[in-house]
């Protein structure tokens, strides 16, 4: 919702209640919020793989292309969002090793995804960045996610 995008797996109900808890946030807080959203699992992957790995994802966080939105310089770790059901098979196509280093696939373990390709919503990219132990990416979330939730409040208001 915050992104501008419908969320037409929440109900009536629950899109009212997140609406109220929306008026009442701040960056932090909706970090702490949502920081369940998924599981983060971390991986070694050969060079050869990682366009690989891009391709079975939704990316997110600074990855690639969404850097510049973020005002951050692009890193060779990529970032993204799978289903639970899809995560075996990422790992075996692009032979992913759990454990080893250097990390260079961080990967977002949810039941759903948002409808759609392509990157994942900017909100989520923001809540990802925001959820880093780098403190440049977290400031960058923090600062979107703000931006995000002030730009919801002027549109509420004009509603």
């Amino acid at each position: 919702m915050l992104s501008g995008l419908d969320a037409p797996w929440l109900g009536r109900q629950q899109r009212y209640r997140l609406r109220g808890y929306l008026r009442q946030m701040d960056a932090e807080n909706l970090t702490r919020l949502a920081r369940r959203r998924a599981t983060t699992v971390e991986y070694w992957c050969r060079d050869s793989n990682l366009d690989k790995v891009e391709t079975l994802i939704r990316p997110s966080a600074a990855t690639g292309a969404l850097a510049a939105s973020f005002q951050l310089t692009a890193t060779d770790v990529v970032e993204g969002y799978v289903t639970a059901d899809a995560l075996n098979d990422a790992i075996r196509q692009c032979r992913l090793k759990q454990g080893a280093t250097p990390v260079r696939v961080r990967l977002h373990v949810a039941d759903d995804l948002p409808a759609g390709e392509g990157p994942m919503p900017l909100g989520v990219c923001a809540a990802d960045l925001a959820e880093s132990n780098d403190p440049r990416e977290r400031r960058a979330g923090m600062e979107t996610l703000q931006q995000l939730i002030d730009e919801y409040h002027r549109k509420e208001h004009q509603a």
